[in-house]
């Protein structure tokens, strides 16, 4: 009896139910958790672009609109290559009219003023456009964002998303007196980086169509790895529990 005993309380003493459960979810834990070099990514967040609309501090966390208009003054600065001298003056010539191309047209503005250009606007008035040595034509072809990963950790709690932006523009410069093109070209700039969860509604905007979009988990995929995630861990507290009681 005392034998028998003895073996009941062993089996009750046996640590590898509880081993077997704490490797489990060490390994599940360590194909979910973020590697080293991705948690240093949320703090140091890649270098956005610095145009506009004023420069931010390196760990400053930047709204898809802030983005989209500092993209677009990238843009904007790339095409003065071809431009007469600072001083010269530029009329804009808008080609379609949506809220991301008045969007360009502030870019544009800043951008060539800043320069020491004049720039004059399609509304100005018609005797100051009569002297102008540019014409600056431009049409928006694209504002995309996306959300193409989100990380968890144990596949419960978000940690980050990653971003990504891509702006579009076509821009055609011709000179006034002559008709001369000097461009027209389709200039794309883009920008990637990872934002913390606790910084995302800071980020995400329903101001404008293209200022938000759904997360990659948004779907039925992404619920459903979830679940198998949630069944995983449960299964593995029921067999240890199973294998304790007895």
């Amino acid at each position: 009896m005392s034998h028998l005993l003895k073996e009941q309380m062993d089996s009750h003493r046996n640590p590898w139910p509880v081993v077997f459960l704490m490797a489990c979810v060490v390994l599940l834990a360590g194909g979910l958790l973020l590697p080293e070099s991705a948690t240093a990514q949320e703090s140091t967040l890649t270098q956005a672009p610095s145009s506009l609309p004023a420069s931010a501090e390196p760990d400053t966390v930047r709204s898809n609109i802030w983005l989209t208009e500092a993209l677009m003054a990238e843009i904007a600065a790339s095409s003065t290559r071809v431009l007469p001298g600072p001083g010269s003056a530029i009329q804009l010539i808008q080609e379609q009219f949506t809220v991301e191309d008045d969007l360009y047209a502030g870019a544009v503005v800043r951008v060539l003023g800043g320069m020491g250009y004049d720039v004059y606007l399609g509304s100005d008035d018609p005797a100051q456009q009569a002297a102008v040595d540019c014409f600056y034509s431009y049409s928006v072809h694209g504002v995309e964002l996306a959300y193409p990963q989100v990380g968890r950790t144990l596949g419960l709690w978000r940690r980050w998303i990653d971003r990504e932006l891509q702006v579009t523009v076509q821009v055609k410069v011709t000179m006034a007196n002559s008709g001369r093109l000097l461009l027209n070209d389709r200039i794309q700039r883009s920008f990637s980086d990872r934002v913390p969860d606790d910084a995302f509604d800071r980020v995400d905007s329903d101001l404008y169509l293209f200022s938000t979009a759904e997360t990659s988990e948004s779907g039925w995929k992404g619920r459903m790895e979830e679940i198998v995630v949630l069944g995983t861990l449960a299964g593995l507290v029921a067999v240890y529990f199973a294998n304790t009681g007895e």
